[in-house]
């Protein structure tokens, strides 16, 4: 498509576009004559999700950098010895109770949440369903992930009070830049230096570390927030939290 077009399906403007792609924030148009650029689905995607993260979540262009970078991200080293590393990852890993994987109409009946609300977690990233046999599953960590949604709205963090369950969301996003920039991280490191055993008991141990990392780091960052804003005495102007 040309540029017109590319304005008129994102409704950001030539400049702003020119800019992102000095900044490497988009990719370079094809250009197959000297004066013709030809700009392409991938180009309005990603604006719209620049522009999403800009006016829903108020990011800066720098952290938003970040994120676009980090799902451009390959592994530049070689991993074709770890293709195939979660099926030594995966007991490594798995719930030490060993629990069996729960189909998913019982886990909606035994929540007390709705379908839709279950099918809405899905969509927003915050579920992932398994399909065997013509029905869904979920594994035991997303039975547990539905358990403390239930668990949290039993105990207050209700749709009455603005705590629908969009709001769990902003979880999966962030944790979907998390998990990729660590996968591709570990890859760039090791993918020609160990083998697939070491890689997996390496990769476990790196997740446990974060089990006890990620929860602290997470704590103090939300103390000392409260903090700013008891200190400030109010919320970031123009602060719409997408609920």
């Amino acid at each position: 498509m040309k540029m017109k077009e590319l304005e008129k399906e994102t409704g950001v403007g030539r400049e702003t576009i020119r800019f992102y792609i000095r900044e490497g924030l988009l990719h370079e148009p094809d250009r197959p004559k000297r004066n013709v650029a030809r700009y392409d689905q991938g180009h309005v995607e990603r604006l719209k999700l620049i522009r999403r993260l800009q006016t829903e979540r108020f990011l800066p262009l720098s952290v938003i950098k970040t994120i676009v970078s980090a799902q451009d991200a390959r592994p530049q080293r070689g991993i074709e010895q770890l293709i195939g590393l979660e099926n030594l990852l995966g007991p490594l890993v798995a719930d030490p109770r060993n629990l069996e994987p729960r189909r998913f109409t019982e886990v909606r009946d035994s929540s007390g949440l709705s379908e839709e609300e279950l099918r809405r977690l899905v969509e927003v990233g915050f579920l992932q369903v398994d399909e065997y046999d013509g029905e869904e599953w979920l594994n035991s960590r997303n039975a547990r992930l539905v358990e403390l949604v239930a668990q949290g709205r039993r105990e207050g963090f209700t749709p009455e009070v603005g705590y629908e369950v969009d709001t769990y969301g902003i979880y999966a996003e962030l944790t979907d830049v998390l998990a990729r920039r660590a996968v591709v991280t570990f890859y760039e490191s090791v993918g020609d230096r160990l083998d697939q055993e070491e890689a997996a008991q390496l990769a476990a141990r790196g997740i446990r570390l974060l089990d006890e990392i990620m929860p602290l780091l997470r704590i103090e960052k939300i103390v000392r927030e409260i903090k700013r804003l008891s200190d400030e005495g109010k919320l970031p102007e123009g602060y719409s939290p997408d609920r």
